[in-house]
């Protein structure tokens, strides 16, 4: 047990010194996203915004160092001699940043229910920031893998969080991942988590199939 925790520990070492200071940003928009919760005051009718601030302001950065890694591959010259690497431990570097993300995203639930009680917490609402958490680590990866660039891919991210948030998912006629409203199960509501579930497993494919075809054009 202490030999794999020094071996995460060597994992996240690598990639803050391979990423230098940005390496640290999910952090400061967990804080921004925490200071927003505790001290911005809430009428009873806009408690609900300290949920959107979850879902609009830390959970987008879930995919952040995941993409930095995966795009050490596509520096000049370099495909050759790290995707074979990167393929290999692509599981283990998703399951890292996923733990670390969902400690996150619980972190923050529990402020908020410390300040205004868990009656304002919906399970549908912990389920669904879950979900979101994969779809942006995947929506990630994908863009990264396709793209092949990482600020070409990290603008598609902001551009379409931002359109969403500011517009309360009025702007554009393509699917809304955000919930903007305390959940009720209904057949519209049952229909976003279902398109949510089909476009992270899709983007999951996507990740797999476009990494695994680079390990194996020929040396």
């Amino acid at each position: 047990m202490k030999k794999y925790i020094y071996k995460l520990y060597a994992f996240f070492l690598f990639d803050r010194k391979t990423m230098g200071i940005i390496f640290f940003v999910p952090i400061i928009m967990f804080i921004f996203a925490m200071f927003l919760i505790l001290f911005i005051p809430r009428e009873q009718t806009g408690i609900y915004n300290n949920l959107i601030v979850i879902q609009g302001v830390y959970i987008p950065f879930s995919c952040w160092c995941l993409m930095y890694r995966l795009s050490e591959m596509y520096q000049e010259g370099a495909l050759e001699t790290l995707i074979p690497y990167y393929s290999k431990h692509l599981f283990n570097d998703f399951l890292r940043y996923f733990v670390i993300n969902i400690l996150g995203v619980f972190l923050l639930c529990t402020i908020f229910i410390v300040k205004y009680g868990a009656h304002q917490l919906s399970a549908l609402n912990m389920i669904h920031f879950i979900i979101l958490v994969l779809f942006y680590m995947f929506f990630g990866t994908s863009l990264m893998v396709l793209i092949k660039n990482i600020e070409i891919s990290l603008t598609v991210i902001v551009i379409y969080t931002v359109l969403e948030v500011v517009t309360l998912g009025e702007f554009m006629p393509w699917p809304h991942i955000f919930l903007f409203d305390p959940p009720i199960w209904e057949p519209t509501l049952s229909k976003k988590f279902t398109i949510l579930f089909i476009s992270v497993f899709v983007l999951l494919c996507i990740t797999i199939v476009f990494i695994r075809r680079g390990d194996r054009k020929p040396k």
